[in-house]
């Protein structure tokens, strides 16, 4: 996987793991926790020490070629993460997740970001990319559905959320190479 992609309007960079970047994850997170908590867990307690400690093992990931974090960057500006997680190579397939800063949703910069990913995923020779959101995320589930790709089940309480004291639906949208169509 390249370490810098370039879209039209956003650039994905392979993270650097220093300080400087964690804070600057840490205060996105920080700003936009009660948007987060919802969708984001793990958002409720989060501290500047997990973001260093995050970024230390997406480090060691990309070595080891098993999670792709990309951080999104609005010219110079931090704005979110799309992460190549559950990579499995040996069937060319992974699952892509993502957040963004709350002041730059409904721009279209996340459905610009999954557009980017999906195609160094497919040039990479993968065969299937997955998508999961929240049933009650209707502004994540229309990021697949506006890129075609289909929903092929509701996991029903398929995981718990601490902080919201219940049992969470997720959609499982997915997209494989045969119907990929590569922006010209």
């Amino acid at each position: 996987m390249k370490e810098v992609l370039l879209g039209h309007r956003i650039k994905l960079c392979r993270p650097v793991c220093n300080l400087e970047t964690a804070q600057a994850f840490y205060d996105v997170i920080d700003r936009c926790k009660e948007d987060f908590i919802p969708w984001l867990g793990w958002a409720a307690d989060y501290k500047i020490e997990d973001a260093f400690s995050f970024f230390n093992t997406v480090d060691t990931d990309w070595t080891n070629n098993s999670q792709f974090v990309y951080a999104i960057y609005l010219e110079d500006i931090f704005i979110g993460l799309i992460s190549v997680i559950n990579v499995a190579w040996q069937h060319k397939r992974a699952e892509i997740g993502y957040w963004l800063d709350t002041d730059h949703t409904g721009n279209g910069y996340m459905t610009e970001a999954v557009k980017i990913i999906e195609k160094e995923l497919f040039d990479n020779g993968f065969n299937r990319i997955v998508i999961h959101t929240d049933v009650l995320n209707v502004k994540s589930a229309k990021i697949p559905q506006t890129l075609g790709y289909k929903l092929e089940r509701i996991l029903r309480q398929d995981i718990y959320s601490e902080p919201n004291k219940r049992f969470r639906d997720r959609n499982v949208f997915s997209k494989l190479k045969s119907e990929y169509n590569a922006p010209k």
